[in-house]
């Protein structure tokens, strides 16, 4: 396994960002004297973080460099900072554009990852949860399957929130992110919209804990793309929302869905 930390010049953010990537090459256990070659180009999955996070905190709060080494798949881990995967015309920050179209072609550019859409993949976590369904139906051409582990659907509650400390509540902040939020609806920023518009719907995995307090949210999701004949799956489990549980079931994506 190699693991890849550094950072990338993006047209997109206008700045350089921090990415990491764990390819599954050099896969070799000296105790057993043996070694295994994953066939290039590498399958790949785009992995988003949450809200206060970031790619390195993934790593350290996840197995999933054991668990892609063992099973022969490319994970890029960019860094999203707090922007919900959107682009923030004012900031000139396109993030949206950059996991949808651009980080592709950066990574690709230096590492050796498949270019086919049936083998590239996007999930997240929480906020990246949100992230990748919004970007992997709007740029639908580049990827293939969708994870949504304890997704942050929140574009139906926040034109109803107001001033307060806590950002997680706070108004003005999501505005900062999403900007007027009585246009959220009906718009590329609301995943409903996405999948009634959208020509080449990705299969869609979703998982989210029975004690999590955005199981409801889910669930309503759950229930929308059932009722639009979406092949989506539903992995319902006991849990809070936390890294074990993201962990326990970014691994049953991978493992079920994708390899």
């Amino acid at each position: 396994m190699v693991l890849f930390r550094g950072d990338v010049k993006s047209k997109s953010l206008q700045r350089r960002t921090s990415i990491s990537v764990i390819l599954p090459s050099d896969n070799v256990h000296f105790l057993q004297d043996t070694e295994e070659i994953v066939p290039k180009p590498y399958k790949t999955l785009y992995f988003l973080h949450g809200l206060y996070g970031s790619d390195d905190i993934v790593l350290a709060n996840t197995s999933i460099q054991k668990f892609a080494e063992d099973h022969g798949i490319a994970i890029v881990i960019p860094c999203g900072d707090n922007s919900f995967y959107l682009d923030n015309e004012a900031a000139h920050a396109y993030y949206g554009e950059y996991v949808g179209r651009e980080l592709l072609d950066i990574t690709r550019n230096i590492f050796p990852l498949s270019h086919e859409r049936e083998d590239t993949f996007i999930a997240g976590f929480s906020m990246g949860g949100y992230g990748a369904i919004r970007n992997g139906l709007k740029y639908c051409e580049n990827f293939s399957k969708i994870g949504m582990i304890s997704s942050a659907l929140i574009t139906e509650e926040i034109m109803d929130y107001a001033d307060d400390s806590n950002v997680l509540r706070a108004r003005d902040f999501y505005e900062s992110i999403f900007g007027n939020l009585d246009e959220v609806k009906n718009s590329d920023k609301d995943p409903k919209y996405l999948i009634e518009n959208c020509g080449d719907i990705p299969e869609i995995y979703m998982a989210c804990g029975t004690d999590d307090f955005l199981y409801e949210k889910n669930v309503d999701f759950y229930e929308f793309l059932k009722s639009r004949g979406v092949e989506a799956r539903f992995a319902e489990d006991e849990g809070q929302h936390t890294w074990d549980f993201c962990d326990k079931h970014l691994k049953e994506f991978i493992l079920e869905e994708l390899i």
